[in-house]
């Protein structure tokens, strides 16, 4: 049976994810990717080409898609519910994992073709919902699943090796995606830090501390409401979350705006007060959690007043009635 296992390109939960996939089913080819209509409609293009060939009426031919960690916007709605009406009449059989919140008008437009996992908890990251449906019981996958929680929620309760800010890393090379299928093979094979991962992770540590430099000295601070927001300019080789927690630390400022020149802001916050997911709502694909998120930006990234003046604009838009 064919299978392929769709998950998040930029973080530990999205490679676990798959990790716990590729356990179940270690025929399965791995796509990973990040959020926005461009990306669906990579996945969709993925699931077009696999499934062309297939025919309802010939079992050898359909297959199993397997997507993790990616949060369904409703914007993306009919792509989704084009793409996978076309798989389910080729005989293909489509599970989608996830953690992120849906709206239910979402939930409802893919229900038909789709088996949905979702946690409407708001305790469980996509690798723990991924062990508990494809491999309950199984050892290893429990550990990549508390792992990925760890790291996902910040609860600080076991070590953790260094390889979400190697996923970062990874994402600067021309062959990114053959290096997270490598970490997502080795992951799930119960290898979870060697001597070439080693190797790559002493290059990058000279590359991120050089990064942090520069952008400590370019970061702005302002003020919305009660709130203090500060407005990084992002580096390749600074991983969100990890470089927030040492953001706060300097500035103790209540909210981070991480923005790139691709483009992408990445939202994390230092209180419980604020929710980065309406934050993210106020902007282009945006989406994620309450207490981590991203989107988009509509002005050029080479115009930083225009970039921070867009951004503080959905700060404030958010933050009205805080």
């Amino acid at each position: 049976m064919k299978v392929i296992i769709f998950s998040h390109e930029s973080d530990l939960d999205g490679l676990y994810s798959t990790a716990i996939g590729l356990m179940r089913y270690p025929q399965a080819m791995t796509v990973f990717l990040g959020y926005g209509a461009e990306n669906f409609n990579k996945l969709g293009n993925f699931i077009y080409s696999a499934t062309r060939y297939s025919s309802s009426s010939s079992s050898s031919e359909s297959g199993q898609i397997v997507i993790a960690d990616l949060g369904l916007n409703d914007e993306l709605i009919e792509t989704c519910r084009k793409t996978f009406s076309d798989a389910v009449l080729k005989g293909w059989k489509i599970m989608w994992v996830d953690h992120h919140p849906w709206s239910q008008q979402a939930i409802e437009a893919v229900k038909p073709f789709v088996e949905i996992v979702l946690d409407i908890s708001g305790r469980k990251c996509a690798a723990d919902l991924m062990y508990e449906t494809l491999l309950p019981g199984n050892t290893l996958a429990a550990k990549l699943a508390s792992m990925a929680h760890t790291m996902d929620f910040f609860t600080k309760d076991q070590y953790l090796t260094p390889i979400s800010e190697l996923i970062r890393y990874y994402q600067t090379f021309p062959d990114f995606y053959y290096r997270m299928s490598d970490l997502a093979v080795k992951s799930a094979r119960g290898i979870l830090w060697d001597v070439e991962m080693q190797n790559d992770y002493n290059d990058y540590v000279h590359l991120r501390d050089d990064a942090k430099a520069q952008v400590f000295a370019s970061m702005q601070i302002r003020e919305a409401g009660r709130f203090k927001v500060v407005y990084v300019p992002s580096s390749p080789y600074l991983q969100s979350s990890l470089f927030s927690e040492e953001v706060f630390a300097k500035t103790n400022t209540d909210l981070m705006m991480l923005y790139s020149t691709k483009g992408k802001v990445s939202i994390r916050r230092n209180t419980e007060a604020i929710s980065c997911r309406t934050i993210a709502a106020n902007l282009p694909d945006g989406g994620g959690h309450d207490y981590a998120a991203g989107a988009t930006f509509k002005s050029d990234p080479s115009d930083t007043a225009a970039v921070i003046s867009e951004l503080h604009a959905a700060v404030v838009k958010a933050l009205a009635n805080k």
